[in-house]
């Protein structure tokens, strides 16, 4: 690997580790992350996420309203692809008109972090074995 390279890998890393700090934070105060699927799931936990996870499948079979009663709000990390883009304006909508709070700051700090480059919740799993516990 090149040293420009191996550097924009490390601050990666750094830049997940806090962000895992942070979602699990956010867990802890009552939020819910929202992905897309199983494998993105998988994903979160293998990086360290311990909070709730919802994926768009648990919401179409009417998770909606229970979020309403259990959560502070929906943190919605979608993949940084168009359909991701197009599925967090959706749940924007949606979540915000049955009266929950949403967040896309972390999706959009998650994406300019990568640089553009990282495209999937789920391939965060590649990153397991370089963050600390």
């Amino acid at each position: 690997m090149r040293k420009g390279d191996l550097e924009r890998f490390n601050s990666f890393v750094e830049f997940l580790n806090h962000f895992v700090t942070e979602l699990n934070g956010l867990s802890e105060e009552g939020w819910v992350l929202l992905v897309e699927g199983r494998r993105d799931v998988i994903a979160m936990e293998s990086i360290g996420y311990r909070g709730r996870i919802v994926t768009r499948g648990s919401l179409a079979k009417g998770g909606i309203a229970s979020l309403a009663d259990s959560s502070a709000g929906v943190i919605i990390l979608t993949d940084m692809d168009r359909e991701g883009r197009q599925l967090a304006a959706k749940y924007v909508r949606s979540l915000s008109h049955e009266g929950l709070r949403t967040s896309l700051l972390q999706r959009k700090r998650l994406l300019a972090a990568s640089r553009g480059v990282f495209r999937h919740i789920e391939n965060l799993s590649r990153f397991a074995d370089f963050l600390t516990p």
